[in-house]
């Protein structure tokens, strides 16, 4: 993929021949950001940054043709530089700072078919199929899916979540924010956010959330009666003589069913924050997803299936499990796991546990108090921590649980629809504080049980 037009390559390097010495390029066109490590990516951001003004400062008075190419050379390096802060937002985004094996975006690629895609199909009372809605991957935009199912994108058009959530409680400043709370606003007093801003949220949620971040797919829930297919049994092949008759195996399906529950969390803002703040537009969107993917991910690894709670992993019928009941001394238990989704013909994308148990894995040391060296195989399953798993659990209220698992057979359901509702409740009277109260619809579903595996009783290392 082209950093920038051939014109505005040509003018850069004209313009700026020490840049391109410093970096061992020819053309613009020459960098890729998708393969170079943030430390590279920082570096030739600051060097370009660096580099443009002084083209600038070159060409100040210069003659009109000198400013026309300073002028190319200038969009061309603006061209990178925009390059390069996508990059970056796309390894935020994906939680890793490591380089990329593609230049394509989760944005891109969402818009291409894919076949890890899973149909989820709406059905009704009669049985019949209505809309598809595709599984999205760890790296595909939620935002991306509602602006394509949205009709109001370009009416919103420059009105950032943020800016949504600040107008709701001082009012609208511009025309745009204005129109959007006209159409959001409902007779209870709260707001539906429009699709596409939901979105944004969601997909901070998504980033925040470490089940995505293991893998997990997110299914767009578009009615509250949503039902894929889930594959009980496989089919077996048998070898046959020639003319010789074909052996019937049928394969045996089940339904798996995502009924959007309810999930909620308030937040208070003061009145002085609101109005002063120069970047809450942007940390109270932060502060709701950071809250809603902590307890996705609870409900996601522990959740009881007690209505209104989903039902989580650990208390799915058929996944495999361990009762280790004592401290971590090695990686033994990491393999049985590792053996058992291997088994069940699926591939481990990571483990899950909590940042002390992950922490006891780091300090392991052998008998002469060297580290203990983690067996390879081991070592290339990620292994991802969180706070939502418990550590206060068992016969000696200091245990937790381990997750293993092939993740991209964990579906999270979600309704793309978000109601917030802004209270002033007695913290207003006494302290000048909003109350913002966030209500999103969730599920979540495992399609494979074998493609889990769990260790209980995991204790603290003495």
């Amino acid at each position: 993929m082209k950093i920038t037009d051939d014109i505005n390559a040509i003018a850069a390097r004209k313009a700026a021949m020490a840049f391109h010495t410093r970096q061992s390029i020819k053309s613009l066109n020459e960098i890729t950001p998708h393969s170079l490590t943030w430390a590279d990516l920082n570096g030739i951001e600051k060097d370009a940054r660096k580099e443009a003004v002084a083209v600038l400062e070159r060409t100040e008075g210069g003659t009109d043709e000198q400013r026309q190419s300073a002028e190319l050379a200038i969009e061309g390096f603006s061209a990178l530089l925009e390059a390069i802060r996508s990059e970056k937002d796309e390894r935020t985004f994906v939680g890793s700072k490591e380089p990329r094996a593609q230049a394509e975006t989760s944005e891109q690629l969402s818009k291409r078919p894919s076949l890890g895609a899973v149909d989820v199909r709406n059905h009704g009372d009669d049985e019949q199929a209505g809309d598809i809605c595709h599984a999205l991957k760890p790296e595909q935009r939620f935002s991306t899916w509602a602006r394509a199912q949205s009709h109001t994108d370009n009416e919103l058009r420059g009105l950032s979540l943020g800016a949504y959530l600040r107008s709701m409680m001082l009012g609208g400043k511009t025309d745009v924010e204005r129109r959007a709370l006209s159409e959001g606003s409902d007779s209870a007093g709260g707001y539906t956010v429009p699709d596409v801003l939901s979105a944004t949220l969601i997909d901070l949620a998504r980033a925040a959330s470490v089940v995505v971040r293991a893998g997990a797919q997110t299914v767009p829930l578009t009615s509250d009666n949503l039902n894929y297919a889930k594959l009980l049994t496989d089919p077996v092949p048998a070898w046959r003589l020639e003319a010789g008759n074909v052996a019937e195996s049928d394969p045996t399906f089940g339904l798996v069913p995502l009924v959007p529950r309810s999930l909620a969390v308030q937040v208070k803002v003061s009145a002085e924050l609101m109005e002063d703040s120069i970047n809450l537009a942007t940390a109270l969107p932060n502060a709701l997803a950071a809250s809603m993917a902590v307890e996705l991910d609870r409900v996601a690894l522990l959740g009881t299936g007690t209505a209104p709670e989903p039902r989580g992993v650990a208390n799915t019928s058929g996944i495999g499990t361990f009762a280790q009941d004592a401290v971590i001394a090695g990686y033994g238990n990491l393999s049985t796991a590792r053996t058992a989704i291997l088994t069940a013909n699926q591939a481990p994308t990571a483990y899950v546990m909590h940042p002390r148990d992950e922490g006891t894995f780091v300090d392991l040391v052998d008998a002469n108090g060297n580290p203990l060296g983690v067996p390879t195989r081991i070592a290339e399953i990620p292994m991802l921590t969180t706070t939502s798993i418990p550590i206060d659990g068992g016969s000696g209220s200091d245990e937790s649980t381990i997750f293993a698992g092939n993740f991209a057979r964990l579906m999270v359901g979600i309704r793309s629809d978000i109601r917030v509702e802004v209270l002033k409740t007695s913290a207003y009277a006494s302290n000048l504080q909003y109350t913002l109260l966030a209500h999103m619809r969730a599920d979540v579903a495992v399609t494979h049980p074998g493609a889990f595996y769990t260790l209980t009783g995991v204790g603290q290392a003495a």
